[in-house]
């Protein structure tokens, strides 16, 4: 996980479980990725969102490169594979931009609303998208749920989802890996974060805390990552 607030960039990556050097290989995609952001970032509002939707995929597939390069170089860590979720913002027109392979997740919290803007790429969300009268909350605790159609690191080539809009003033933005989302419903996610009453000046670190809190009372059962991005601009 990395969050450069002065560049408006966030990214989140959660390394495969049961391959070799999953760290190694979230590491090596957040690096790679905010790296080829940093560039957008500085860009003026004029021409930002088609600016930076072309970096962010660049980025990515630079990240791909890099994870299968070091394999190369280390066999050991051949196979090694992430996810990856990330965003850059230009903060003064609130234009974004979000690059996304695997089944980390981004939100975004308008109002009392909370919107999915990821799409998983997993094999239950193809289910999903064949058959729509299947039981999402059901489906949710599948075991076949986090079988990812693609992530960064494999020999075929991501293809990464990128997405784009305009924040509203109090808009929130939330990143996170499947620690989260595998453990904790929708709805209660909202609620922690709107019971932290950010717009009041609340610490944004204590519905982070309490986010990562629930995750763990529920199970634990993987890595929890994290990142809450407000987007403030009156």
């Amino acid at each position: 996980m990395l969050l450069m607030a002065p560049h408006g960039i966030a990214v989140v990556a959660d390394g495969m479980g049961g391959h070799p050097g999953g760290d190694v290989a979230a590491g090596l995609a957040v690096a790679a990725t905010a790296e080829a952001l940093e560039g957008a970032a500085g860009r003026k509002e004029d021409g930002f969102i088609g600016w930076a939707r072309s970096v962010m995929r660049d980025g990515i597939l630079a990240a791909q490169a890099v994870l299968l390069e070091r394999g190369e170089q280390q066999p050991e860590l051949r196979g090694m594979g992430t996810t990856l979720t990330a965003m850059v913002m230009d903060p003064t027109a609130g234009a974004w931009v979000i690059g996304h392979v695997g089944d980390s997740r981004a939100y975004r919290i308008r109002g009392t609303t909370l919107d999915q803007l990821t799409r998983d790429d997993t094999w239950l969300q193809q289910q999903i998208d064949r058959d729509a009268s299947i039981n999402r909350a059901a489906a949710r605790h599948s075991p076949y749920g986090h079988i990812l159609t693609q992530c960064l690191g494999l020999e075929r080539p991501p293809q990464p989802q990128i997405l784009s809009g305009y924040a509203a003033p109090g808009d929130l933005f939330l990143l996170c890996s499947d620690g989260l989302t595998g453990m904790v419903e929708d709805d209660v996610i909202l609620s922690i974060v709107l019971d932290a009453d950010l717009d009041n000046g609340s610490d944004p670190q204590i519905p982070v805390r309490q986010l990562v809190d629930a995750a763990n009372h529920a199970g634990g059962r993987d890595n929890v990552t994290v990142v809450l991005v407000a987007f403030e601009h009156a």
